[in-house]
């Protein structure tokens, strides 16, 4: 038997090296403190997507292998020349460098939740969102206004995402992802989805009215179409 251990974080390429050994047993570390790439379900699915169903998955405190039991090593996977490592992937993300962040992931970064009710001020002005509440330990990007794929029932729907407070609306510091989507006008409260962050626009700006962000959004939206039929 083999088995591999460690924190796998973001279950990035470099831990994707070791699981492509298929140990039948990887035992999971908990995380440093801080926000996490991967909650424990999202690093449960990853983590036998990748090893295989026949691999076990046991989340402990501590982990020093018995003797003789073989555990796996691999030479440390590369991007741009330096070792792949979860802090590398917390750093471009913080930076909103979301590009960097999927290529050393190996998908894209992808923000789970229950859609919420928000304040719905954007129907007003015919421009209705979708409100995302995600694990509070979950690592939010830089804040600012991105590109995303939002997935629903298995279909994909290109949007246009605000991360961040809401200056235009309000002057609380509340941190909210509220995506606008194109070609999709159904009710998901209470619905869990998906949200794959592909690009970052712009920062968070404060506007005049509601309207004035209305026409940005259209500038936005059609920046994400253009940077999606170019890149994907």
């Amino acid at each position: 038997m083999n088995v591999a251990s460690g924190i796998f974080d973001g279950v990035h390429r470099g831990h994707q090296a070791v699981l492509a050994c298929r140990p039948e047993e990887v035992y999971v570390l908990p995380p440093d403190g801080g926000p996490v790439l991967t909650t424990v379900d999202e690093k449960r699915a990853l983590i036998g997507a990748y090893a295989g169903s026949a691999c076990s998955v046991r989340f402990v405190d501590a982990f020093a292998p018995p003797a003789g039991l073989p555990v796996i090593s691999v030479p440390p996977v590369l991007y741009d020349g330096v070792p792949i490592c979860s802090d590398r992937i917390r750093q471009a993300l913080l930076g909103g460098l979301v590009e960097e962040a999927e290529a050393m992931l190996g998908y894209p970064y992808t923000l789970r939740g229950e859609v919420v009710y928000g304040r719905q001020l954007g129907r007003t002005v015919g421009m209705p969102t979708v409100n995302l509440q995600t694990a509070d330990e979950k690592l939010l990007p830089r804040h600012g206004v991105y590109g995303t794929v939002t997935i629903v029932d298995g279909q994909r729907y290109l949007g246009v995402t605000s991360i961040g407070p809401r200056p235009t609306v309000d002057d609380l510091p509340t941190v909210t992802v509220e995506t606008f989507l194109l070609h999709f006008n159904r009710d998901l409260y209470g619905q869990h989805i998906d949200l794959e962050i592909k690009t970052y626009i712009r920062p968070i700006t404060k506007f005049e009215n509601l309207e004035a962000v209305r026409r940005q959004v259209d500038d936005d939206v059609r920046y994400v179409v253009e940077y999606m039929g170019a890149n994907h």
